[in-house]
């Protein structure tokens, strides 16, 4: 049906194309009124409501280019446009599809992982046996760990997106792209899944990923309009949850890796290890605390403060790293001696957030 619609958008244009023929100009044969059709929808479907600027300039500037240049003028224009050549002779390839809808990585999204990619490997490493310090250890499973952190880092970046900005510009920017789906990791399960890597674990992560994505997005619109309003209001509940979930990435990177090596997760692992992302997110949010207000990410600090005032939000926030302190403590003794050593010695060498709460609260 979308064919058929397509089609009769096509003839419609090719109706257009010839009765706009100036009479004293001869008329293109058959083929290339259609190559002129299909160049003419390859500029409005990339050029939007700029269409009708951007074929006006055509018409007035390019009469005036040099014969000879025009196979040089061609060959620059297909080197610089999206894979799949130029324009008129692959039109889909023009359309710019959102993150979600395709299982790829922008080198924005290369860059954003980096920092996390390298701890991931430092701290991650060491609870599978592997040697972060190992070139083949590490050559041999980064390859997809940063595809699907970077891919993770693309979708994030579009849903910041459609937080709600701070300046007039940055909401012009926003509603260029459409708002990220409840379920954007469709391509990357079915990546997973025909490698054989998508385990019930890692599937699940990815739910609670998106899942985390939704919560950011209701806690930040509540915060922009502020606490005086009925949509200013925040539940306690939902930002606990939206900071457990928080760290999906570095879980879906962990249970990817025990996919790639044939493992079962360790239970005691995993849970000292999500003890360990709650510190560490909370430190990044202390330290990120006036820059998430300024582009209205989340922000834990910033929820307690909204939950609570400026002058209990501090101390109450203070009576939850505690607990959570508590918790890391207690799941840290669970680890065997060798693994708590190397823990410790990576812990206190990065300055990692949660690096002394070892000992329990207070000690970090």
């Amino acid at each position: 049906m979308e064919e058929l619609r397509a089609l009769q958008r096509k003839n419609s244009l090719m109706i257009s194309l010839g009765e706009s023929w100036q009479d004293d100009t001869p008329v293109p044969n058959a083929e290339e009124q259609n190559l002129i059709a299909e160049s003419l929808l390859a500029v409005v479907r990339a050029f939007g409501g700029d269409a009708l600027r951007s074929i006006s300039l055509l018409r007035k500037h390019l009469p005036m280019l040099k014969e000879e240049t025009l196979p040089r003028i061609a060959h620059a224009a297909a080197d610089a446009c999206v894979p799949g050549g130029l324009p008129g002779t692959n039109p889909p390839a023009m359309q710019l599809k959102e993150p979600w809808q395709t299982c790829s990585v922008t080198i924005d999204g290369v860059d954003s992982a980096q920092s996390a990619l390298e701890d991931f490997v430092s701290s991650y490493f060491m609870f599978h046996g592997l040697d972060s310090e190992s070139h083949r250890d590490v050559l041999r499973y980064l390859p997809m760990l940063s595809f699907v952190e970077s891919h993770i880092y693309d979708l994030d970046q579009a849903n910041e997106d459609h937080l709600l900005p701070s300046t007039t510009e940055e909401a012009h920017t926003c509603k260029s792209r459409s708002p990220l789906p409840n379920d954007p990791f469709g391509p990357l399960r079915e990546l997973l899944r025909q490698r054989r890597l998508l385990s019930t674990s890692l599937e699940q992560e990815l739910l609670d990923g998106a899942r985390f994505w939704a919560l950011e997005r209701k806690l930040c619109a509540a915060l922009a309009a502020g606490p005086e309003t009925a949509e200013g209001r925040i539940e306690k509940s939902d930002v606990e949850e939206a900071l457990r979930l928080k760290s999906f990435d570095y879980r879906a990177m962990n249970l990817l890796l025990y996919s790639m090596r044939g493992e079962e997760p360790t239970k005691s692992h995993m849970q000292f290890l999500a003890t360990s992302e709650v510190l560490v997110e909370l430190g990044d949010d202390l330290a990120d605390y006036f820059e998430d207000v300024e582009k209205n990410s989340f922000n834990v600090y910033r929820c307690f403060l909204a939950l609570y005032g400026s002058d209990d939000g501090p101390r109450e926030l203070a009576k939850f790293i505690e607990a959570a302190e508590s918790r890391y403590a207690a799941s840290f003794q669970d680890l065997d001696q060798p693994l708590k050593d190397k823990w410790l010695q990576r812990a206190f060498a990065s300055c990692r957030h949660g690096a002394g709460s070892e000992r329990g609260p207070g000690c970090g």
